[in-house]
């Protein structure tokens, strides 16, 4: 394939919506709540700039898990420690299955700016920081969880990807990763990363099928097995009572080909839920998706459950109590995707 990447400026954080660093919305914090203002500015655009940059910071509290206070309800997953540390153990199965490599995208030795859409913790911006001197990466998401520790070529910013960006031309590589069931319109955010691409850049989506898939087909003669109760439900209520697909691994490939991104690829995983393959790199990964997946039950299913369909929590931990006991038995996996493709170069300016 064709390494045609071209270096280009830092971005610029959209002028006309609230976009802000974690750093400073910290500082606006800590200035407005602890010095005078200005009288020039005026007492109404102080009031405006402390509510946004505390609303960033904020958290909210439910059943027992903390979750984001910016844009409250938009993310169904919460953003506390035990989450976090899930998140990161994805980023290490991810690691397994590419032989440590961050990225299958042929993005070239000495990349500029890169977007890394739905950063989580930032664990990957920042290893592509510490891989990449010559890059500049951003990290976007709606959580302030990233540390303020990090390379100086790294750089984080709170937003909703799902908003209009404002910015265009400005990357060489876009990066989304882990976006199922958070996104309720794919075709318009791939056409974004199109826009927001230079000619020549890429594309890169990891992402899943999460419907389960039995060795031997067994699962789906079991219809009182809460496995498969535990993603019918859930998968029913993210798609359609939450809007967000859960299975964008199946559709991102036709909307990058109908959206104008060629030279596209789709490599495939399969992810088991326990150790139990022969295979030992197989059997590596299952044992760490196994316990994400046993650990992160209730995140992915308590506040969707309740908000969306009015469970109680009480009915929520049942469900996933028996999902746990059920998978000590169960043997499935899930197909995890990475796609990439390439803004043509002789794409013309829009």
């Amino acid at each position: 394939m064709t390494e045609a990447v071209s270096k280009s400026p830092s971005p610029a954080a959209p002028a006309d919506r609230p976009t802000a660093t974690i750093e400073e919305a910290a500082d606006v914090v800590a200035v407005e709540v602890g010095t005078e203002v200005d009288s020039a500015i005026g007492d109404d655009g102080a009031s405006e700039t402390t509510s946004l940059a505390s609303s960033i910071l904020e958290h909210t509290f439910e059943n027992g898990r903390r979750y984001h206070s910016y844009k409250s309800g938009k993310y169904i997953m919460p953003d506390d420690d035990d989450e976090l540390d899930r998140l990161d153990i994805h980023h290490h199965i991810a690691l397994l299955h590419l032989n440590g490599e961050l990225h299958l995208a042929p993005i070239g030795e000495n990349p500029g700016a890169i977007l890394d859409v739905g950063t989580g913790t930032g664990i990957w911006a920042i290893d592509m920081g510490d891989k990449y001197p010559s890059a500049k990466v951003t990290g976007v998401d709606l959580s302030p969880r990233q540390p303020s520790w990090v390379p100086p070529n790294v750089q984080f910013e709170i937003d909703d990807v799902e908003d209009e960006w404002n910015f265009r031309g400005q990357f060489d590589f876009v990066h989304c990763r882990y976006l199922a069931g958070s996104i309720h319109d794919w075709s318009k955010l791939i056409k974004q990363c199109f826009r927001q691409l230079n000619p020549g850049g890429w594309v890169e989506f990891k992402d899943w099928d999460v419907r389960p898939y039995s060795p031997s087909g067994e699962l789906g003669k079991l219809p009182d097995n809460a496995v498969k109760a535990w993603h019918d439900v859930v998968m029913e209520t993210c798609g359609d009572y939450y809007g967000a697909t859960p299975t964008p691994a199946l559709i991102i490939p036709d909307i990058c080909k109908s959206t104008g991104f060629t030279k596209l690829e789709n490599h495939v995983f399969e992810v088991p839920s326990g150790s139990w393959p022969k295979d030992k790199k197989k059997s590596l990964v299952g044992q760490y998706y196994g316990t994400t997946m046993r650990e992160g039950a209730a995140a992915m299913s308590m506040r969707l459950l309740t908000a969306f369909r009015g469970w109680d929590p009480k009915e929520v931990d049942v469900l996933n109590a028996k999902f746990r006991e059920d998978m000590k038995t169960t043997y499935f996996y899930h197909k995890y995707h990475i796609i990439y493709a390439q803004k043509p170069l002789d794409t013309p300016e829009t």
